[in-house]
């Protein structure tokens, strides 16, 4: 667990008087080739549960977050961004595999602002003030961007002396047009299945996932999350092909219209191109495995929607 003075001594003071503190604990999970992968899932201290947790009802204020962390049994403090404040997240990944040079015109870019060592002590974090157009995920550079709807844990663990958000709207913006995807053409999916008569459209579709499946609704909203975004993104397309009944068209409408949709942030794969590829295999994938296992539309409506 990370010590509460670091939290205390080093977290800039304009972020502990935001009410957007959550706890974050780690999980060690094998991948399919028996890699160990550490994920860190936020927690409320409100709920003491990962879902909901971008729900500002569900964060707290930074005293009531770090007075509970020694008896909660997670491992740190996290902030979430949120549309609602001035604040940007840089998140350098990896820095082992970036350019010596490269991480140091970084930090020297960033000079004047908050900036602190990862839980795993092998990234960044880079809190400034400014606006971008939306988040965006390069992992090809090792690049992260976040305005809003994310969460991270924090650390206090300063590389300098700045301990101040500043405002660095010029500097963030060059960096947003560098590392940001390049629109290309994307290519509609031709494989799918004709909509069955009791198949609403896609409004419909969504309104009863939000209604009558709790799950459907919190992974669409981005309020729930294992912390491997792939089983999350198949845990939707499974629940996406039973309301749907099967309608790849359909599913993939639905998903990217999801907060799991990584469009462009170069999360998942290197193009749009190759992502809607990944998102067509998992759909035919969910397909299979979900079956003809379909909503049944027309008992609910005969119920009157009970």
């Amino acid at each position: 667990m990370i010590s509460k003075e670091k939290y205390y001594k080093n977290i800039p003071q304009e972020l502990k008087a935001c009410k957007q503190w959550l706890w974050f604990k780690v999980y060690r999970n094998k991948d399919k080739d028996g890699k160990i992968k550490s994920v860190k899932i936020p927690i409320s201290p409100i709920t003491y549960k990962s879902n909901e947790w971008n729900k500002s009802e569900n964060q707290v204020d930074f005293e009531t977050a770090l007075s509970g962390l020694e008896n909660s049994g997670c491992d740190g403090l996290s902030f979430v961004l949120t549309d609602n404040d001035p604040y940007i997240c840089i998140d350098v990944d990896k820095l082992s595999d970036i350019d010596g040079e490269k991480l140091a015109d970084i930090i020297q870019d960033f000079n004047s602002t908050y900036k602190e060592m990862s839980v795993s002590k092998n990234g960044l974090h880079i809190f400034v003030k400014g606006n971008i157009p939306k988040n965006i995920n390069n992992q090809i550079e090792h690049i992260e961007l976040y305005k809003s709807n994310k969460c991270i844990a924090m650390t206090g663990n300063l590389i300098d002396e700045q301990n101040e958000v500043v405002d660095m709207s010029e500097m963030i913006k060059k960096y947003y047009d560098k590392y940001a995807p390049k629109e290309i053409n994307i290519t509609n999916p031709v494989h799918f299945k004709p909509f069955s008569d009791e198949t609403p459209d896609a409004t419909e579709i969504l309104k009863s996932i939000y209604k009558f499946n709790a799950k459907g609704r919190a992974l669409f909203r981005g309020e729930y999350s294992t912390g491997d975004a792939s089983k999350d993104d198949f845990q939707l397309l499974l629940i996406l092909n039973s309301f749907t009944h099967g309608n790849t068209e359909l599913m993939l409408d639905l998903f990217l219209h999801s907060a799991l949709n990584r469009m462009g942030d170069m999360s998942k794969r290197r193009t749009e191109a190759a992502y809607i590829k990944y998102l067509n295999q998992s759909i035919r994938k969910a397909q299979i495995v979900g079956g003809t296992n379909y909503w049944d539309y027309n008992y609910h409506k005969n119920r009157g929607g009970r």
